[in-house]
Protein backbone atom coordinates (compact mmCIF):
# COMPACT_ATOMS: atom_id res chain seq x y z
CA UNK A 1 0.00 0.00 0.00
CA UNK A 2 3.02 2.64 0.57
CA UNK A 3 3.83 2.53 -2.43
CA UNK A 4 1.12 3.97 -4.59
CA UNK A 5 1.28 6.60 -1.77
CA UNK A 6 4.90 7.59 -2.37
CA UNK A 7 4.23 7.42 -6.37
CA UNK A 8 1.56 9.59 -5.73
CA UNK A 9 3.29 12.18 -3.43
CA UNK A 10 6.40 12.34 -5.96
CA UNK A 11 4.10 13.03 -8.58
CA UNK A 12 2.66 15.44 -6.91
CA UNK A 13 5.70 17.29 -5.98
CA UNK A 14 6.76 17.16 -9.34
CA UNK A 15 4.16 18.58 -10.63
CA UNK A 16 4.04 21.47 -8.24
CA UNK A 17 7.55 21.75 -9.36
CA UNK A 18 6.70 22.24 -12.93
CA UNK A 19 3.87 24.55 -12.32
CA UNK A 20 6.74 26.59 -9.80
CA UNK A 21 9.36 26.89 -12.52
CA UNK A 22 6.29 27.76 -15.34
CA UNK A 23 4.66 30.71 -12.98
CA UNK A 24 4.52 33.61 -14.95
CA UNK A 25 6.07 36.83 -12.84
CA UNK A 26 3.45 39.09 -12.80
CA UNK A 27 3.97 42.02 -14.96
CA UNK A 28 5.21 45.50 -14.09
CA UNK A 29 4.63 49.44 -15.53
CA UNK A 30 7.56 49.87 -17.74
CA UNK A 31 8.69 53.58 -17.98
CA UNK A 32 7.80 53.98 -21.91
CA UNK A 33 5.71 56.63 -22.74
CA UNK A 34 4.97 57.74 -26.14
CA UNK A 35 2.33 60.61 -26.97
CA UNK A 36 1.35 63.62 -24.62
CA UNK A 37 4.68 63.57 -22.15
CA UNK A 38 2.59 65.75 -19.42
CA UNK A 39 -0.42 63.65 -19.70
CA UNK A 40 1.65 60.07 -18.94
CA UNK A 41 3.85 62.02 -15.97
CA UNK A 42 0.20 62.52 -14.52
CA UNK A 43 -0.81 59.11 -15.54
CA UNK A 44 2.12 57.49 -13.74
CA UNK A 45 1.04 59.99 -10.42
CA UNK A 46 -2.49 58.33 -10.67
CA UNK A 47 -1.15 54.83 -10.56
CA UNK A 48 -1.16 53.88 -6.84
CA UNK A 49 1.59 50.40 -6.71
CA UNK A 50 2.78 49.48 -10.68
CA UNK A 51 2.90 45.37 -10.07
CA UNK A 52 -0.26 43.94 -11.98
CA UNK A 53 0.08 46.81 -14.98
CA UNK A 54 1.83 46.17 -18.00
CA UNK A 55 0.55 48.77 -20.34
CA UNK A 56 -2.18 51.46 -20.61
CA UNK A 57 -3.29 53.91 -23.53
CA UNK A 58 -4.70 56.94 -21.53
CA UNK A 59 -7.15 59.46 -23.49
CA UNK A 60 -8.14 63.26 -21.49
CA UNK A 61 -11.29 65.20 -23.21
CA UNK A 62 -11.55 68.49 -21.86
CA UNK A 63 -13.89 70.77 -23.91
CA UNK A 64 -12.24 70.93 -27.85
CA UNK A 65 -9.17 69.90 -26.17
CA UNK A 66 -8.01 66.01 -26.19
CA UNK A 67 -4.64 64.75 -24.57
CA UNK A 68 -3.60 60.84 -25.40
CA UNK A 69 -0.60 59.47 -24.21
CA UNK A 70 0.72 55.31 -23.90
CA UNK A 71 2.25 53.91 -21.25
CA UNK A 72 4.23 50.70 -20.72
CA UNK A 73 4.66 47.80 -23.45
CA UNK A 74 2.47 46.22 -25.56
CA UNK A 75 3.47 42.90 -24.59
CA UNK A 76 6.03 41.22 -22.69
CA UNK A 77 9.50 42.40 -23.65
CA UNK A 78 7.56 44.16 -26.66
CA UNK A 79 7.62 47.61 -27.99
CA UNK A 80 5.74 50.50 -26.17
CA UNK A 81 2.47 50.85 -26.10
CA UNK A 82 0.97 53.99 -28.39
CA UNK A 83 -2.14 56.35 -28.13
CA UNK A 84 -3.22 54.60 -31.19
CA UNK A 85 -2.31 51.12 -30.12
CA UNK A 86 -5.67 48.27 -30.02
CA UNK A 87 -6.89 46.73 -26.93
CA UNK A 88 -10.06 44.71 -25.67
CA UNK A 89 -12.31 46.98 -24.66
CA UNK A 90 -15.04 44.21 -23.54
CA UNK A 91 -18.11 45.50 -22.25
CA UNK A 92 -17.18 49.06 -23.11
CA UNK A 93 -19.24 47.65 -26.26
CA UNK A 94 -22.69 47.70 -24.32
CA UNK A 95 -23.20 51.85 -24.31
CA UNK A 96 -22.55 51.28 -28.17
CA UNK A 97 -25.23 48.76 -28.64
CA UNK A 98 -27.30 50.81 -26.57
CA UNK A 99 -26.74 53.58 -29.14
CA UNK A 100 -27.61 51.42 -31.51
CA UNK A 101 -31.18 51.17 -29.88
CA UNK A 102 -31.80 54.81 -29.71
CA UNK A 103 -31.08 55.31 -33.22
CA UNK A 104 -33.18 53.21 -34.40
CA UNK A 105 -36.20 54.39 -31.98
CA UNK A 106 -35.36 57.97 -33.37
CA UNK A 107 -35.94 56.55 -36.66
CA UNK A 108 -38.79 54.76 -35.66
CA UNK A 109 -37.21 51.49 -37.10
CA UNK A 110 -38.03 50.00 -33.02
CA UNK A 111 -39.71 50.88 -30.08
CA UNK A 112 -38.04 50.61 -26.63
CA UNK A 113 -41.08 48.50 -25.86
CA UNK A 114 -40.92 46.14 -28.68
CA UNK A 115 -41.02 42.08 -27.25
CA UNK A 116 -37.61 40.69 -28.08
CA UNK A 117 -39.66 37.68 -30.40
CA UNK A 118 -40.76 40.40 -33.05
CA UNK A 119 -37.39 41.74 -33.68
CA UNK A 120 -34.96 38.30 -32.92
CA UNK A 121 -36.66 35.76 -35.34
CA UNK A 122 -36.08 32.27 -33.90
CA UNK A 123 -36.57 33.86 -29.92
CA UNK A 124 -39.32 31.94 -28.89
CA UNK A 125 -41.04 30.88 -25.62
CA UNK A 126 -40.85 32.99 -22.86
CA UNK A 127 -37.18 35.16 -23.32
CA UNK A 128 -39.47 36.26 -26.59
CA UNK A 129 -41.37 38.73 -23.97
CA UNK A 130 -38.98 40.72 -22.86
CA UNK A 131 -38.34 44.16 -24.46
CA UNK A 132 -36.06 45.72 -25.75
CA UNK A 133 -35.65 48.68 -23.59
CA UNK A 134 -36.01 45.40 -20.91
CA UNK A 135 -32.63 44.24 -22.40
CA UNK A 136 -30.56 47.16 -22.85
CA UNK A 137 -31.17 48.67 -19.22
CA UNK A 138 -30.33 44.80 -17.82
CA UNK A 139 -33.86 44.51 -16.31
CA UNK A 140 -35.01 41.15 -18.84
CA UNK A 141 -34.45 39.17 -15.66
CA UNK A 142 -32.24 37.20 -18.16
CA UNK A 143 -28.65 35.03 -16.33
CA UNK A 144 -25.49 36.94 -17.06
CA UNK A 145 -24.59 34.54 -18.72
CA UNK A 146 -26.96 31.28 -20.59
CA UNK A 147 -25.17 28.28 -21.40
CA UNK A 148 -26.56 25.15 -23.36
CA UNK A 149 -24.89 21.85 -21.74
CA UNK A 150 -23.15 20.81 -18.55
CA UNK A 151 -20.36 20.55 -21.05
CA UNK A 152 -20.21 24.51 -22.19
CA UNK A 153 -20.45 25.24 -18.11
CA UNK A 154 -17.69 23.09 -17.53
CA UNK A 155 -15.30 25.03 -20.52
CA UNK A 156 -16.86 28.48 -19.80
CA UNK A 157 -15.55 28.07 -16.20
CA UNK A 158 -12.01 25.96 -17.82
CA UNK A 159 -11.73 28.95 -19.86
CA UNK A 160 -12.16 31.55 -17.02
CA UNK A 161 -9.74 29.63 -14.68
CA UNK A 162 -6.74 29.55 -17.78
CA UNK A 163 -7.51 32.95 -19.26
CA UNK A 164 -8.62 31.77 -22.43
CA UNK A 165 -11.61 32.49 -24.78
CA UNK A 166 -14.51 31.78 -22.16
CA UNK A 167 -17.09 32.61 -25.66
CA UNK A 168 -15.57 29.93 -28.57
CA UNK A 169 -18.59 28.50 -30.19
CA UNK A 170 -20.86 31.13 -29.60
CA UNK A 171 -22.45 32.32 -32.70
CA UNK A 172 -25.84 34.27 -33.52
CA UNK A 173 -27.49 30.86 -34.80
CA UNK A 174 -26.52 29.40 -31.05
CA UNK A 175 -27.22 32.02 -28.49
CA UNK A 176 -30.75 32.63 -30.53
CA UNK A 177 -31.16 28.52 -29.56
CA UNK A 178 -30.09 29.28 -26.15
CA UNK A 179 -32.38 32.28 -25.84
CA UNK A 180 -35.60 30.14 -26.90
CA UNK A 181 -35.12 27.96 -24.16
CA UNK A 182 -34.29 30.35 -21.55
CA UNK A 183 -36.82 31.61 -19.23
CA UNK A 184 -36.97 35.21 -17.20
CA UNK A 185 -36.05 35.15 -13.51
CA UNK A 186 -38.05 36.72 -10.99
CA UNK A 187 -36.02 39.87 -10.87
CA UNK A 188 -37.32 41.07 -13.76
CA UNK A 189 -37.80 44.75 -13.85
CA UNK A 190 -34.82 45.36 -11.59
CA UNK A 191 -31.33 45.74 -12.79
CA UNK A 192 -29.68 42.91 -12.68
CA UNK A 193 -26.29 42.68 -15.13
CA UNK A 194 -26.32 40.25 -18.39
CA UNK A 195 -24.42 39.89 -20.82
CA UNK A 196 -26.52 37.87 -22.53
CA UNK A 197 -29.39 40.05 -22.94
CA UNK A 198 -26.88 42.73 -24.33
CA UNK A 199 -26.09 40.05 -26.73
CA UNK A 200 -29.34 39.46 -27.84
CA UNK A 201 -30.30 43.31 -28.05
CA UNK A 202 -27.42 44.03 -30.65
CA UNK A 203 -28.48 40.98 -32.39
CA UNK A 204 -31.91 41.74 -32.43
CA UNK A 205 -31.13 45.61 -33.69
CA UNK A 206 -28.58 43.75 -36.16
CA UNK A 207 -32.02 41.50 -37.58
CA UNK A 208 -33.80 44.43 -37.82
CA UNK A 209 -31.04 46.57 -39.89
CA UNK A 210 -30.93 43.16 -42.03
CA UNK A 211 -27.26 42.89 -41.68
CA UNK A 212 -24.63 41.35 -39.55
CA UNK A 213 -24.05 42.92 -35.84
CA UNK A 214 -20.45 44.11 -37.07
CA UNK A 215 -21.23 45.66 -40.13
CA UNK A 216 -24.24 47.44 -38.07
CA UNK A 217 -22.03 49.34 -35.68
CA UNK A 218 -19.50 50.35 -38.71
CA UNK A 219 -22.26 52.05 -40.05
CA UNK A 220 -23.78 53.54 -37.86
CA UNK A 221 -21.54 54.44 -34.94
CA UNK A 222 -17.99 54.24 -36.09
CA UNK A 223 -17.74 55.24 -39.26
CA UNK A 224 -19.85 58.98 -38.03
CA UNK A 225 -17.67 59.27 -36.18
CA UNK A 226 -14.21 58.41 -37.69
CA UNK A 227 -13.39 55.62 -35.17
CA UNK A 228 -11.36 53.64 -38.06
CA UNK A 229 -9.36 52.32 -35.09
CA UNK A 230 -12.30 50.36 -33.68
CA UNK A 231 -13.71 46.89 -34.88
CA UNK A 232 -15.27 43.50 -34.40
CA UNK A 233 -13.33 40.45 -34.64
CA UNK A 234 -15.20 37.23 -34.90
CA UNK A 235 -12.38 35.03 -36.08
CA UNK A 236 -8.49 35.23 -35.30
CA UNK A 237 -7.93 36.29 -38.71
CA UNK A 238 -9.50 39.97 -37.93
CA UNK A 239 -7.77 40.34 -34.96
CA UNK A 240 -6.00 43.96 -35.13
CA UNK A 241 -2.47 44.58 -36.58
CA UNK A 242 -0.53 45.99 -33.80
CA UNK A 243 -2.64 44.94 -30.96
CA UNK A 244 -1.51 44.89 -27.01
CA UNK A 245 -1.49 41.30 -25.89
CA UNK A 246 -3.43 40.86 -22.66
CA UNK A 247 -2.80 39.18 -19.31
CA UNK A 248 -3.66 38.09 -16.23
CA UNK A 249 -2.21 40.63 -13.11
CA UNK A 250 -0.10 37.69 -12.51
CA UNK A 251 1.05 37.48 -15.76
CA UNK A 252 -0.56 34.80 -17.31
CA UNK A 253 -0.82 35.22 -21.30
CA UNK A 254 -4.46 35.73 -22.11
CA UNK A 255 -6.45 34.78 -25.12
CA UNK A 256 -8.44 36.59 -27.29
CA UNK A 257 -12.13 36.48 -26.84
CA UNK A 258 -13.84 35.45 -29.90
CA UNK A 259 -17.41 34.70 -30.52
CA UNK A 260 -19.77 36.23 -32.51
CA UNK A 261 -23.15 35.59 -30.94
CA UNK A 262 -21.69 38.02 -27.71
CA UNK A 263 -19.95 40.75 -29.86
CA UNK A 264 -22.35 43.19 -28.97
CA UNK A 265 -22.11 42.52 -24.98
CA UNK A 266 -18.01 43.19 -25.94
CA UNK A 267 -16.53 39.80 -27.18
CA UNK A 268 -14.11 40.22 -29.88
CA UNK A 269 -14.54 44.52 -29.70
CA UNK A 270 -11.21 46.65 -29.94
CA UNK A 271 -10.67 49.92 -29.74
CA UNK A 272 -7.43 52.61 -29.20
CA UNK A 273 -7.54 55.44 -26.47
CA UNK A 274 -7.79 57.38 -29.75
CA UNK A 275 -10.88 56.23 -30.94
CA UNK A 276 -12.58 56.14 -27.23
CA UNK A 277 -11.11 59.95 -27.43
CA UNK A 278 -13.67 61.02 -30.36
CA UNK A 279 -16.41 58.86 -29.16
CA UNK A 280 -16.43 60.75 -25.44
CA UNK A 281 -16.03 64.04 -27.32
CA UNK A 282 -19.07 63.19 -29.13
CA UNK A 283 -20.84 62.22 -26.32
CA UNK A 284 -20.20 65.57 -24.44
CA UNK A 285 -20.89 67.41 -27.00
CA UNK A 286 -24.29 65.78 -27.80
CA UNK A 287 -23.78 65.05 -31.08
CA UNK A 288 -22.86 61.23 -31.06
CA UNK A 289 -25.15 58.86 -32.85
CA UNK A 290 -27.61 57.88 -30.52
CA UNK A 291 -26.12 59.81 -27.79
CA UNK A 292 -29.58 60.02 -25.98
CA UNK A 293 -28.58 56.49 -25.27
CA UNK A 294 -26.82 58.05 -22.05
CA UNK A 295 -30.22 59.42 -20.89
CA UNK A 296 -30.91 57.71 -17.19
CA UNK A 297 -34.00 55.84 -17.30
CA UNK A 298 -33.96 53.19 -14.21
CA UNK A 299 -32.90 52.90 -10.99
CA UNK A 300 -29.76 50.45 -10.52
CA UNK A 301 -29.35 50.95 -7.03
CA UNK A 302 -26.45 52.20 -5.30
CA UNK A 303 -26.82 55.91 -6.05
CA UNK A 304 -27.15 54.90 -10.00
CA UNK A 305 -28.99 54.90 -12.63
CA UNK A 306 -28.75 53.45 -15.99
CA UNK A 307 -30.11 54.21 -19.53
CA UNK A 308 -29.45 52.19 -22.48
CA UNK A 309 -26.23 50.58 -21.80
CA UNK A 310 -24.62 54.00 -20.09
CA UNK A 311 -24.49 54.02 -15.87
CA UNK A 312 -24.79 57.31 -14.62
CA UNK A 313 -23.25 57.78 -10.71
CA UNK A 314 -22.86 60.18 -8.13
CA UNK A 315 -18.99 61.00 -7.11
CA UNK A 316 -19.79 63.47 -3.97
CA UNK A 317 -21.28 66.49 -6.34
CA UNK A 318 -20.45 64.99 -9.37
CA UNK A 319 -22.66 63.39 -11.69
CA UNK A 320 -20.73 60.87 -14.00
CA UNK A 321 -21.69 58.89 -17.25
CA UNK A 322 -19.76 55.59 -17.84
CA UNK A 323 -19.28 52.07 -18.28
CA UNK A 324 -15.98 49.80 -18.12
CA UNK A 325 -14.81 46.81 -19.49
CA UNK A 326 -13.33 43.59 -18.89
CA UNK A 327 -11.61 40.01 -20.73
CA UNK A 328 -9.44 37.41 -19.67
CA UNK A 329 -6.57 39.89 -20.28
CA UNK A 330 -7.69 43.65 -20.73
CA UNK A 331 -9.47 46.19 -18.15
CA UNK A 332 -10.82 49.28 -19.88
CA UNK A 333 -12.85 52.26 -18.16
CA UNK A 334 -14.54 55.16 -20.40
CA UNK A 335 -16.34 58.14 -17.98
CA UNK A 336 -17.30 61.90 -18.54
CA UNK A 337 -18.85 64.34 -16.75
CA UNK A 338 -21.15 66.86 -18.95
CA UNK A 339 -21.26 69.53 -16.01
CA UNK A 340 -17.40 69.75 -16.45
CA UNK A 341 -17.36 69.29 -19.91
CA UNK A 342 -14.24 66.91 -19.09
CA UNK A 343 -14.04 62.76 -19.98
CA UNK A 344 -11.22 60.33 -19.31
CA UNK A 345 -10.39 57.02 -21.05
CA UNK A 346 -8.14 54.13 -19.40
CA UNK A 347 -7.43 51.38 -21.24
CA UNK A 348 -5.21 48.74 -19.60
CA UNK A 349 -3.49 44.88 -21.36
CA UNK A 350 -3.89 42.95 -18.05
CA UNK A 351 -6.62 41.85 -15.59
CA UNK A 352 -5.47 44.86 -13.33
CA UNK A 353 -8.69 47.01 -12.57
CA UNK A 354 -8.06 50.86 -14.49
CA UNK A 355 -11.50 52.26 -12.91
CA UNK A 356 -9.77 53.71 -10.06
CA UNK A 357 -6.68 55.35 -12.03
CA UNK A 358 -9.71 56.86 -14.81
CA UNK A 359 -11.71 57.94 -11.27
CA UNK A 360 -8.87 59.78 -10.06
CA UNK A 361 -8.60 61.77 -13.22
CA UNK A 362 -11.54 62.28 -14.29
CA UNK A 363 -13.33 62.88 -10.49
Amino acid sequence: MRTPIVLAVAAGLAASAVAAVRKPRPPRLGPQRTGDADLAATVRAAVDDPEGLRGLAVAVVEGDRVRVAGLGDRARGGPAVEPGTPFEIGSIAKPLTGMLLAQQVAADAVDPDDRLAAVLPGVTGPAGGVTLAELASHRAGLPRLALDSTGATIRMWWAASTAGNAYAGYDVDRIVAVAANTEPGGDCGTVSYSNFGAALLGQALAARAGVRYPELLRRDVLRPLGMAGTLVATDAGHLPAGRAEGATAAGRAADPWLGAGYAPAGVGIWSTAEDLARLTAAMLAGTAPGADAATPRFDAGEDRRVGYGWFTSRYGDREIVWHNGGTSGFRAFLGFDRAADRGVVVLGNTTRDVDPIGLRLLV
